[in-house]
This record gives C-alpha cells, structure tokens and sequence, in this order.
C-alpha cells in the first residue's frame, strides 16, 4: 500500500471518527437509537412541565363478529400525532376480562423535543425517576347501552415514537348479568375521553 493511500484511508478514519463524536455529543445518535425515550430521560435537557389533557372525546366503532378487522381503524390522527387500534380480542373467560381493546399511540420528536398524544401521563418524578399513569377513560356503547371500561393494561415508552394502552371493553357485571355473552356478532362504540398531550422541550 502506498503512501497516498494509507494517508488517505486515515484521513477517513478520522474524518468518520469526528462525525461520530459529535453526532453523539449532540444527541442524534440516542434520538436515533431510542426515540422519544431518550428525550424524556433526559431529564438535564428537557422538561415535561408543559402537558395537559385534552378535553375532546374520540369515538370508533368496533366489529365483534371480525376482531381482525378492526386492527388499524383510527381514533385520533392530527398529522402529527396518531392513535389507532392495535388488537381486539377476546379471551372467551369472564374472569380474564372478555373482550378487550388495545391502543398503539405514535408521536413526533427531534432534538429540540417531543410531544405524544396518548392515553396515557408519562410523568418525571425526579431526576432518574420516571413513572406512568393512565389518563384516558373509555366507554362501550352496545345495544343501546353504555357500559364505563376498566383499564387493562399500560405501557412505558416502549417504542420509539411511543407506547400502548388498553381497556377491557365491557365490565364483569355485564357479563353476569347476561347483557353481553361471550359470542357477540354486533358493534360496539368505543368513546376514548381524557387522552393527553405529552409535551418535553428544552429547558
């Protein structure tokens, strides 16, 4: 190998070195790796003081005779923010909940922050304390009969533009009560209300 070229493949070296160093000094390299968590753990640089609730409600009807066909159907889409369905199943036991309903929320972010519409509060609790809480409510409306949803489950940042949440849809009364069987072909709405506007900026 000549001269030239060693000279030249270290030039590169170095060069690719540089824009490595400063690609993580800036933060890109993390914002590429993990998205909207690694802003909001940034607890140095941004602040999440400036979330709040959102007062509209969102409804989506949902097809219990195909749960498959429900998968992608909308409840919120801004152009920034999204939330649709992700899954409905159902468990076919009453004590395992019956029908239920899960939500992927997906969000915006940059270096300068990010913001995400969901059902659920990402809240910081101190420097390296973060926690969760589910800020949505959801009713089902079936057979002329509105029925409040009890939550099933909620999610971290667990993807790089945001998280999920759930609810079983109808409450073990219904069931008991012989309102609902577990063989339902009908439609239910689903009417989401108190979702929140996650918001971290540069402090």
């Amino acid at each position: 190998m000549n001269i030239k070229i060693r000279n030249m493949i270290v030039f590169f070296i170095v060069i690719l070195g540089v824009v490595i160093t400063i690609t993580w000094r800036i933060g890109l390299l993390g914002l590429w790796s993990e998205g909207i968590s690694y802003i909001a753990n940034n607890t140095r640089d941004y602040s999440d003081k400036d979330g709040s609730i959102i007062q509209e409600s969102y409804t989506i009807s949902i097809d219990l005779a195909d749960l498959k066909s429900n998968i992608g159907k909308v409840l919120y889409d801004d152009g920034n923010h999204k939330i649709y369905i992700a899954w409905v199943s159902n468990s076919r036991n009453i004590n395992s909940g019956g029908y239920s309903i899960g939500f992927r929320s997906s969000g915006q972010y940059s270096l300068s922050g990010a913001t995400l519409i969901s059902g659920i509060h990402h809240i910081t609790l101190g420097d390296h304390s973060f926690t969760t809480e589910m800020s949505a409510k959801m009713t089902a409306e079936y057979k002329s009969k509105k029925y409040s949803s009890s939550t099933s489950g909620i999610s971290g940042l667990n993807y790089k533009d945001g998280d999920d949440f759930s609810f079983y849809i109808f409450p073990s009364t219904a069931y008991e009560a012989k309102e609902v069987s577990l063989n339902e072909t009908g439609e239910v709405d689903i009417t989401i209300s108190n979702l929140f506007k996650n918001i971290w900026i540069r402090r």
